[in-house]
């Protein structure tokens, strides 16, 4: 029998239902029916159980391998899902459902070119599916192909104009490539055809966040809930659309299913200790873990120093390549970098060498401390003056390399995330678009972009005349004290919602963020500003204007009356 990982009690609760094994095909029947209908009520466990229980009647069908690698990928079990289709595979090579599930699992792991290929054999084998049209543009579309996948969907949605999903499909090609305001009313079409795809009712709240109606964008988010209530990414909308508006309340009850095995992303401390659920920290000690991205690392490290003052003892996970700073910045707490990992069920795991699991008494991830520290705004500390500590001497450093510079005023700048992709392109404008930014006068322009960015920085000067100083000594994707260290010595950094800005505001700095048509969740309700960092400036583009159109307005309507402003102080 094939080993899929229920066997061995992975999944078995405390009172498991009671399966018995089929002996009559009208049994294994039912046995399938029932798995189906928890499959589809996203009861991924209980399902496999019974797709499981159905192997001891038939121990070979294609189409519940896929059904149970299905509900292995959405409890987070990547590996054993894979494991399960190549068997799959290996034993029906033309088998449609085959190709289908495998082009998903490659889009799961950002495999673009790969599913693409999947899914044409699909349509090869099944060309009059229309779900086999919604995958390969869906894959164009993640692989950058906006004009491809598009002009696909075009050929195809008057063959099959009733099919929710291939609008669905059309509109999130749309909104990458021209922007929300232009795809809206082909999510608005695919909800028309059928008001219960909680995947379109996702998009929908996505873009009428966009479209700044958080209200409805609201609405969108409960109704993808409501459809989906076992499914963690309707409670991630949620989460985020709550917090934009400042419904703390209906942001904490969403969280229950924060870092959900589904989801894509999610890690796990495996260690037998009691999960911290907001207990009393006097005189306990806490591993609070690392999770998500480094930039949200990095802003939510915002709650560590009250959890440090309250607590015992803190030790903090975190990306190895933060300890440095964290140390200097958290001296009587315990800096240990996570060790990356895989559980032998697939699921993602941060280890952390020098535990003594006995002399811990809570651990928790960061936005499960975020979960029950801040309900209200009230609760949230004001960090403007910053919260992180290079090392003194970096600090100095920078200051002399600073002040070699022609100029007095130093302002950082950022615009893009170190991850380049076409679907991505929309979210920030290119360094030439700041140009109307960086042609100020008397201002040091500094680059803090991570990542390759020469050619962009040559390709300004070379258009536009205009020099962005670029410290090539400085390592800005792994060196993070050095960065900050220099961040701390810039009047201003500016730039999207990434890591770099966050990296200046945790040291700080005077930040002023650009963001695309809507407010970040951590703006908390607020409208220009964040409760993190009440001091510091947010300016949002409009969604009736792209980047070309925004960047010239905003250079003359807010920043440059700031610059003026600025310069008068200084030289007083």
């Amino acid at each position: 029998m094939l080993n899929t990982g229920v066997q061995n009690g992975l999944f078995m609760s405390s009172h498991p239902e009671k399966i018995i094994s089929p002996k009559t095909k009208k049994q294994y029947d039912k046995i399938i029916r029932v798995g189906t209908g928890h499959y589809e009520k996203g009861d991924y466990t209980t399902a496999l159980k019974y797709f499981t229980k159905s192997l001891d009647y038939k121990n070979y069908d294609p189409n519940i391998l896929v059904l149970m690698a299905r509900c292995l990928f959405n409890l987070g079990m990547k590996s054993k899902a894979i494991n399960l289709m190549e068997h799959a595979l290996d034993q029906s090579a033309e088998n449609p459902a085959i190709c289908e599930s495998l082009g998903s699992a490659c889009l799961s792991f950002d495999l673009n070119e790969l599913a693409i290929k999947f899914f044409t054999i699909y349509i090869q084998l099944n060309p009059t599916e229309p779900i086999g049209y919604n995958n390969l543009a869906t894959a164009l579309r993640e692989n950058g192909q906006l004009d491809e996948s598009i002009q696909l969907l075009q050929e195809v949605i008057p063959i099959y104009p009733e099919n929710p999903y291939l609008w669905n499909s059309v509109a999130a090609g749309v909104a990458f490539r021209d922007g929300y305001a232009a795809a809206h009313s082909f999510y608005e079409e695919s909800y028309r055809l059928d008001p219960t795809v909680s995947i379109v009712t996702s998009n929908l709240c996505l873009s009428y966040a966009n479209l700044q109606q958080y209200d409805k964008s609201l609405e969108f988010a409960k109704k993808t809930v409501e459809l989906a209530p076992k499914s963690a990414h309707g409670y991630q909308a949620l989460v985020q659309c709550s917090f934009s508006i400042g419904n703390f309340e209906e942001a904490f009850k969403a969280l229950e299913w924060h870092n959900h095995a589904s989801q894509p992303g999610s890690v796990f401390m495996p260690y037998n200790i009691d999960k911290w659920q907001g207990e009393d920290l006097n005189g306990k000690t806490i591993l609070i873990g690392a999770e998500q991205g480094i930039g949200d690392e990095i802003l939510l490290a915002s709650l560590y120093p009250a959890v440090i003052q309250e607590a015992k003892h803190v030790i903090i996970g975190c990306d190895p390549r933060l300890v440095p700073l964290y140390q200097n910045s958290f001296p009587t707490s315990t800096i240990l970098p996570y060790i990356a990992a895989e559980h032998d069920a697939g699921y993602r795991v941060r280890l952390y060498d020098g535990l003594d699991k006995h002399q811990i008494d809570y651990m928790c991830l960061y936005m499960e401390l975020l979960r029950y520290r801040w309900r209200s705004l009230d609760d949230i500390p004001d960090m403007s003056e910053g919260y992180l500590k290079p090392a003194d001497e970096k600090i100095d450093y920078w200051k002399e390399k600073l002040a070699t510079l022609p100029h007095k005023l130093n302002i950082g700048i950022s615009w893009r995330s170190g991850l380049q992709q076409a679907k991505r392109d929309m979210f920030y404008a290119t360094l030439l678009e700041w140009a109307p930014v960086l042609k100020a006068k008397e201002v040091n322009f500094i680059n803090v972009q991570y990542g390759e960015c020469k050619q962009e920085i040559k390709e300004l000067f070379d258009t536009c005349g205009i020099t962005l100083h670029n410290f090539e000594e400085l390592d800005l994707k792994d060196d993070f004290e050095g960065t900050v260290a220099l961040m701390k010595n810039l009047d201003l950094v500016m730039g999207p919602s990434t890591t770099p800005v966050v990296e200046a505001a945790s040291v700080g700095t005077a930040c002023w963020w650009i963001h695309y048509n809507s407010n970040v969740w951590w703006s908390f309700g607020l409208d220009d500003k964040s409760p993190i960092f009440p001091d510091y400036k947010m300016s949002i583009k409009p969604h009736t204007l792209d980047w070309a159109g925004f960047m010239p307005l905003f250079a003359e309507e807010e920043f440059m009356p700031w610059l003026t402003t600025k310069l008068e102080n200084m030289s007083d």
